[in-house]
């Protein structure tokens, strides 16, 4: 993944914004985790009757003129990532890097539902939406003019382009990156999921004997990546160093994981190898965890496979079950929580795990937030497909 010759630079994350149906800042969603809240709560954002699941979690905001709330949500996180800071430099090596899931979405919907009650609507705002337009207004507001990503990988992507922004520059040719994603929730995924099946109608219950499916939830991410070097000479606050990522595919099932894990358990030992991890460093894994029947037992058995013996010993947590499913921007959510945990060495909680599935025999951090040593994390998204993605991370200790 690095050139064979250059050494690769260290990469570090210096900026996170975070806007969840707990909290439309950084600071707040992660106290109301650690407290053991959730944001889950009766659907309001759309009008289902008709679907048996009317819970969700939403954000505290709304559509803005010419914005849809993807964009609305990713803005604010933005803002909060760069806290006052512009970055300055060529422009040219800045890169944006995105998730995406639903983006325009909404709006389309809207058009449609209009003109199928014969009502006059105009086409423009829907003819303008593309899965890159989330990506497009974050590089506008940063003034880049560098490469940039908008990765449809299902409920991987916004991990995937951590890891691809992290490449560009380990490899030298950015100076500064932003990754992340957004999720707005919208009739398409919440009547696909229902109609597979995977949506529960209570709150969701990972690692659970009685694990009955997802709630769905939206929000946005954003982080700022940028080379060590620059960021120390720059005074930087640093939350945690990128070491590398892995990817994988099951070629299983269009939407089952490989019941073993297989494909999963590669992404992770493809992360660790990346980071010059030891299985043994690894002090908490940031799961996928979806609560569906198959994700969540299949996931327990990757995380033994890639971390052996070392896994009694790690710490596992499902943002999920605070969030709900945020699906393009699960990876990213799943990061921010790693790193603010790598920052204060504290794992969040687990909500409603009472009674565990016997195939998830690891330390899922059942109900209440653990303090514990942290020195490294990987963060998982596991997409239908079997798209598979691992991320490495390492706490910042000031070297």
């Amino acid at each position: 993944m690095t050139s064979p010759h250059r050494a690769p630079q260290r990469v570090v994350v210096t900026g996170l914004g975070l806007v969840s149906s707990l909290a439309l800042d950084r600071e707040g969603t992660w106290a109301a985790m650690l407290e053991g809240r959730d944001g889950l709560g009766p659907l309001t954002r759309l009008s289902l009757p008709l679907e048996p699941a009317q819970i969700a979690g939403q954000v505290a905001l709304e559509p803005a003129r010419h914005q849809t709330l993807c964009e609305v949500m990713a803005l604010k996180a933005l803002e909060e990532a760069l806290d006052g800071h512009r970055p300055g430099g060529d422009p040219a090596r800045i890169g944006v890097f995105q998730g995406a899931g639903t983006s325009g979405l909404p709006v389309a919907e809207a058009f449609l539902a209009e003109r199928l009650a014969d009502r006059r609507s105009r086409a423009a705002e829907s003819a303008y939406q593309s899965p890159a337009t989330v990506t497009d207004a974050l590089a506008r507001r940063l003034g880049a003019t560098g490469p940039r990503g908008t990765i449809m990988n299902a409920c991987s992507s916004s991990l995937l382009a951590m890891g691809q922004a992290w490449e560009r520059l380990a490899l030298g040719e950015l100076d500064l990156a932003l990754a992340g994603g957004a999720e707005s929730l919208c009739r398409t995924t919440y009547g696909g999921f229902s109609c597979l099946k995977a949506v529960d109608p209570q709150k969701c219950r990972p690692f659970s004997r009685d694990r009955a499916g997802l709630n769905l939830g939206e929000g946005a991410v954003q982080m700022l990546l940028e080379p060590l070097d620059a960021a120390l000479a720059r005074g930087a606050d640093i939350y945690a160093e990128v070491l590398g990522y892995g990817a994988s595919m099951d070629a299983h099932h269009p939407t089952a994981p490989h019941p073993e894990g297989e494909g999963a358990a590669r992404a992770m030992a493809m992360a660790l190898r990346t980071g010059g991890l030891d299985a043994s460093e690894v002090d908490l894994v940031s799961a996928h965890a979806t609560a569906t029947p198959a994700n969540d037992g299949a996931e327990c058995l990757a995380i033994r496979r890639a971390l052996g013996a070392a896994a009694d010993l790690v710490s596992v947590t499902s943002t999920k079950s605070q969030f709900g499913h945020t699906l393009g921007a699960a990876g990213a959510f799943g990061a921010a929580a790693a790193i603010l945990a790598l920052r204060d060495q504290v794992v969040s909680p687990t909500l409603r795990l009472e009674d565990p599935d016997p195939l998830c025999d690891l330390d899922c951090t059942p109900k209440v937030a653990k303090a514990r040593r942290i020195r490294a994390a990987l963060v998982n998204a596991f997409a239908f497909g079997g798209n598979n993605v691992s991320l490495a991370l390492r706490r910042w200790e000031g070297r």
